[in-house]
C-alpha cells in the first residue's frame, strides 16, 4: 500500500512538473502590433495575424487539411516576402528543423520582426521518434541552435515510439514533464542565433506544385475559406525575386522594381519564385 500511495504522490508530481514545463515552452507574443506563424499547418497560433505556408496543395508532414482560419500569404520561409519590421513578433515551431539553409530561415524572421519564438526538436527527440523529413540534428548552446547534418543517424524504432506517445496518457505526460530533452524552444530577442556545420538533406520532403496550389486556394475561395489580408499589411508586401514592393490587386500582385507578377486567389498572394510571371 505504502509504495502505492508512494507512486501516486510521484505521478502528481511530475503532473505539476508537467505544467510547469508547459509555461516555458509557451510563446508570449506582445498585445500590439501584427504577428506573423510561419508553417502552422494544421494549427495555427491564436495569436497570429498573419501566417505563411508554402505547401498548401501537399500534406506529406502535416497531419489534417490546412488551417485557413487566419489571412494566409503562400511564401518560403526562406524568402519572407515583406519589408523589415513589418511584425512585432514571428513564430515558427517545428518548422525551421525543415530548412534546407536554416542560416537565412533565421536570417529573414529576424529581419520582418525584431522578436520571436521557435520550437524545434533536439537530438534526443529525432533520434527516439525520427522523422524522416528533417534533415538535421539541433543541439542548443546557451540562446544558439546549432544544426548538424543526420549523416545517416536514424531512429530505428522510432514507430514504436510513435504509436506508444499516440496510445498511452502516462507516456505523454512523461513528455511533458521532461520537455526540455524534447524541444528547443527560444525566445529571442533582436536577433535569431543559429550556427549550422555542414549541409544536409532530407530523405523526404513536400512537393511544391503551383497550379494544383492555385487549384487549391480556388476551390477554398469557393467555399468562402480564405481570409482578406489585414489592412496593417498594405504597402508592406515585397517582391521575393527582387525584394521590390508589390501591389495587392484582386487577381495579380505586380513588382513596381523588377515588373514580375504573382497570381492572387481569393486576397491570397502566391508569393514564390516559382509562380513568378
Amino acid at each position: 500500500m505504502r509504495t502505492r500511495i508512494a507512486e501516486l504522490r510521484n505521478a502528481l508530481r511530475e503532473v505539476g512538473r508537467a505544467c510547469r514545463k508547459a509555461r516555458l515552452h509557451t510563446p508570449s507574443p506582445p498585445s500590439g502590433g501584427l504577428v506573423l506563424e510561419v508553417g502552422p499547418g494544421q494549427a495555427p497560433h491564436p495569436r497570429a495575424d498573419v501566417v505563411v505556408d508554402k505547401y498548401v496543395a501537399d500534406d506529406f508532414d502535416r497531419q489534417g487539411a490546412l488551417d485557413v482560419s487566419k489571412p494566409l500569404v503562400v511564401a518560403d520561409g526562406q524568402r519572407l516576402p515583406f519589408a523589415n519590421r513589418t511584425f512585432a513578433y514571428t513564430l515558427a515551431l517545428h518548422v525551421l528543423e525543415h530548412a534546407t539553409d536554416p542560416t537565412t530561415f533565421a536570417a529573414e524572421l529576424s529581419r520582418v520582426a525584431p522578436a520571436g519564438f521557435v520550437q524545434v526538436p533536439t537530438r534526443i527527440a529525432e533520434l527516439t521518434f525520427g522523422w524522416p523529413y528533417h534533415p538535421w540534428l539541433i543541439d542548443r548552446e546557451g540562446d544558439t541552435l546549432v544544426f548538424r547534418p543526420r549523416d545517416g543517424q536514424r531512429a530505428p524504432v522510432g514507430d514504436v515510439f510513435h504509436r506508444a506517445y499516440a496510445e498511452s496518457a502516462l507516456l505523454r505526460n512523461w513528455w511533458a514533464a521532461n520537455r526540455e530533452l524534447l524541444h528547443h524552444s527560444v525566445e529571442w530577442r533582436d536577433e535569431l542565433d543559429v550556427r549550422v556545420e555542414g549541409e544536409s538533406v532530407a530523405e523526404q520532403t513536400a512537393e511544391l506544385d503551383v497550379e494544383r496550389t492555385i487549384n487549391a486556394l480556388h476551390e477554398l475561395d469557393r467555399r468562402g475559406a480564405l481570409k482578406p489580408q489585414p489592412d496593417e499589411l498594405a504597402g508592406s508586401l515585397r517582391c521575393p525575386s527582387c525584394d521590390g514592393p508589390l501591389s495587392l490587386g484582386d487577381s495579380v500582385a505586380e513588382c513596381s522594381s523588377c515588373g514580375r507578377s504573382y497570381p492572387v486567389v481569393g486576397q491570397v498572394p502566391i508569393l514564390l519564385i516559382e509562380a513568378a510571371r
